[in-house]
């Protein structure tokens, strides 16, 4: 035999032994893993122990007389409200029976509550099991488990008296808590709602506004908006009631006051308002039918602002208490709950003032509406007259297109655009840095300057006067209200642009 063949056996030989081998180890070895596997995974799974009502028991809704729930907070006590309720399929049309158990807060008015949120604090006290038992009570330190001095303490009893009680300890080292039941010590979930008063089951949205359905053919495009018609601000905030409306022939401002006197609303405000109250949610509840003393703790018995607005045809008044830290207290006329708000969700209607529901302009005046413009100071008065004439060219079938003359005082012949409107500008762009002092009064006094606008359609004419309270200030009153302050400079800029566009030149030269 060669060498090289007799290599070639002795290698065969070889592979075929250690095959023999490995093969004789692979099949040895499955047993003894499979047998760790099964242990490992029995020890890691999670054990079950049927608490209340026990292992095989059940414990159905409509069963349940009440369950108490005490803490360090006072705690609540539920019952059940078993009707019931008539239901067909779509298999058949005849109606089935079936009963529907629905849970309550004691000491709340059942249309204030959270109903799903008490079904699930009700669940943990007619169904709980554990996670692990720790042990019998008699031979462990309740002290180490918070189970000495309870945390909560529920207590279930049954429509047929029997009695289920358990306690809740600290947390549990992985997830749950220690609770103590039967003379046992478990680890189990328990719901959070066990540490809570009857005041977190009160519902906390509080306005819901949804705009009405379009029924317009015509306009069944356009997207539904809520249609808010008016505003009314009163409160410790406001010493005289104020009124706003939608502005519709405004082209910059969607609302104006029309008391204590008319101007334009600030847009920014108003905007915050109208989407803020269509979806209104507190953070949390103070109260359910406050007391006087709790009126007064929060600052509802002489709240800083009502406001009452009618929307979608409907009417509601929401009253702003006082504020805690950045907190607000409110309530909705109607519901006895004292609502807590972040202050910051609430701020632009909680803490109005006229100042700030109001433009900043003191007197926003479209120039096409007006047909006289009057400008007097102590030393003499001008007078503007506007006239218009229809530009049938121009015109359309549903607007009248207008051209514009303007004679000045004597008759002198202005040019309307530009020079005219240009002076027409710095009168109406004159607003407000700040309110005005509450112990201001208009002075005797003639004003440095007053303004009276006249209209083509014959409304009450609008006076704007101006005096001069020193520090380089004047006092800005309108149909005699005072509606704030102004930069001295901007009333002088009017004046001397008076005598400018007089000689029928451009006051911005």
């Amino acid at each position: 035999m060669k060498k090289n063949t007799r290599y070639i056996l002795i290698t065969l030989i070889v592979v075929l032994v250690l095959g023999g081998a490995i093969t004789a180890l692979l099949l040895t070895q499955p047993a003894a893993e499979s047998e760790e596997t099964s242990s490992t995974s029995s020890t890691s799974s999670t054990q079950t122990i049927a608490l209340i009502p026990g292992e095989g028991k059940e414990i159905k809704p409509e069963d349940v007389d009440s369950i108490v729930v005490e803490n360090a907070d006072g705690g609540y006590s539920i019952t059940g409200k078993t009707e019931t309720v008539s239901s067909s399929s779509e298999e058949s049309s005849e109606e089935e029976e079936s009963t529907q158990t629905t849970f309550y807060i004691d000491g709340v008015e059942a249309s204030l509550q959270n109903t799903s949120s008490i079904q699930t604090a009700a669940e943990y006290g007619y169904s709980l099991s554990a996670s692990k038992n720790v042990g019998k009570a008699d031979d462990l330190k309740l002290t180490d488990f918070g189970l000495d001095k309870p945390a909560a303490t529920i207590t279930t009893t049954l429509k047929d008296g029997t009695v289920y009680t358990y306690s809740v300890g600290n947390k549990g080292p992985i997830s749950g808590y220690y609770i103590l039941y039967n003379d046992e010590v478990y680890v189990a979930t328990v719901s959070d709602s066990v540490f809570k008063t009857h005041l977190d089951f009160v519902n906390t949205t509080v306005l819901s506004i949804t705009p009405p359905e379009n029924t317009d053919e015509s306009s069944s495009s356009e997207t539904a908006t809520n249609k808010f018609t008016q505003f009314v601000f009163t409160g410790t905030n406001f010493p005289q009631e104020v009124k706003i409306v939608p502005h519709t022939d405004s082209l910059v401002s969607s609302y104006k006051l029309t008391s204590p006197y008319e101007v334009s609303a600030n847009n920014t405000p108003m905007d915050a308002i109208t989407s803020g109250v269509a979806s209104l949610a507190a953070s949390s509840v103070a109260a359910v039918d406050p007391t006087e003393e709790q009126l007064v703790e929060y600052g509802l018995d002489n709240p800083t602002v009502r406001m009452k607005f009618a929307v979608n045809g409907n009417s509601y008044t929401l009253i702003a208490g006082k504020q805690d830290g950045d907190n607000r207290y409110v309530m909705l006329d109607g519901v006895d709950v004292v609502y807590v708000f972040a202050n910051s969700t609430v701020t632009d209607w909680a803490d109005a003032t006229l100042f700030t529901l109001r433009d900043s302009f003191v007197w926003l005046q479209n120039i096409t509406d007006v047909n006289k413009l009057t400008v007097k100071t102590p030393e003499k008065t001008d007078t503007f007259t506007i006239t218009r004439t229809e530009n049938e060219e121009s015109s359309t079938e549903d607007k009248v297109a207008y051209d514009y003359t303007v004679k000045g005082t004597g008759g002198k012949d202005i040019t309307y655009q530009d020079i005219f409107t240009g002076y027409y500008q710095t009168i109406i762009g004159i607003q407000l840095l700040d309110e005005a002092p509450e112990t201001s009064t208009i002075p005797d006094d003639a004003p440095a300057l007053s303004i009276t606008y006249e209209y083509y359609d014959g409304r009450t004419p609008y006076v704007v006067d101006f005096y001069s309270i020193g520090n380089r200030r004047c006092l800005a009153v309108a149909q005699g209200q005072i509606v704030g302050v102004v930069s001295e400079t901007v009333v002088q800029t009017v004046i001397d642009n008076t005598e400018i566009v007089l000689q029928n030149k451009d006051v911005d030269e």
